[in-house]
Formats: C-alpha cells, structure tokens, sequence
C-alpha cells in the first residue's frame, strides 16, 4: 500500500463531476500534465507530471448503481496538497493501487447531502480531511489513505 503525506497548499481550480452515462468521476477543467495516478478501485488520483506525486484531481469508473445509501457528515477538512510519500517519482503511464485488488473499498452516497465515500471503516470516525483537489477531501489515517469524500457538481438520479 502506498504511502501519502499532507504539505500547506492549494489544490488546483476545477469542479469534480459525475457523468453518469461512464459511471465515472472526472475533473473539469482536465489537467494537462498528468500521466500517472494512485488508483482507489477503479478510481485515479492523478499525479501533477511536474510536481513530483501531487495528487490535483481523481476520474474514474465508479458505478453509481453499486452504492450504498448511508447518512454522511464529511470531515473537518482544509485545503492542502496530498503526494505520495515512496522514494522516487511513479512512472509516468502507470497507477499504483493503495488498496489492493482482494481489498475492494465500499462506495457509500448520501443522496441529500451530495457525498460519496470510498473507503473502509466507519465514516463517522474520519474526523479530519485535507481537500486536495476539487470537491476530493483525502482521510489519511497515519501515513495511509483511509477515505475518499467526493463531492461532485450534481449526482446522478438514483432510485430509492
């Protein structure tokens, strides 16, 4: 599993969608730099090619139809720059899983609110976040990423 770590910043402009139609999340404007990603099932954390391991925006497969309803509070979070903590830079074309493929992470929407979350443990105990990018909030639990909270524009119309 790959290690991360939180540095004072801003994350890039942008809003996060969801385009139903892909089941997917994208980052609007796409940042043009990127070529390497953390990966979150099926999610990409795209890397800033130069910036060594930023993290500036997560798109993705991430079928609506499989999420489950919950109520979420998101954390306590400040604007910040998430990198990966490993030695050296992630080859640009390739994606490094932080959770791995026997560890499918749970994706959790609380349709009032407009949040997603993927990740593993109780919600209710991710008490503080940094967001990283837009409408992404990161939940690192020591030096390892516990949750995703994605905010997205609009959310797709789910049945009840």
């Amino acid at each position: 599993m790959m290690s991360m770590r939180v540095e004072q910043g801003q994350p890039v402009a942008g809003k996060l969608i969801y385009r139903a139609a892909d089941y997917a999340f994208d980052t609007e404007p796409a940042p043009t730099t990127c070529g390497a990603s953390f990966a979150v099932n099926e999610l990409q954390l795209m890397l800033d090619d130069e910036e060594q391991q930023r993290v500036v925006s997560v798109e993705g497969y991430c079928p609506y139809p499989g999420w489950r309803p919950a109520v979420l509070r998101p954390p306590v979070a400040r604007a910040g720059i998430l990198r990966g903590a490993g030695e050296g830079r992630v080859a640009a074309g390739s994606a490094i899983g932080v959770n791995s493929t026997n560890d499918r992470w749970p994706v959790l929407v609380d349709p009032a609110a407009g949040w997603v979350r993927v990740g593993k443990g109780d919600p209710d105990e991710d008490c503080e976040g940094v967001e990283f990018a837009p409408g992404a909030i990161a939940v690192l639990e020591e030096d390892r990423l516990r949750a995703l909270w994605l905010h997205p524009d609009r959310l797709p119309a789910l049945s009840s």
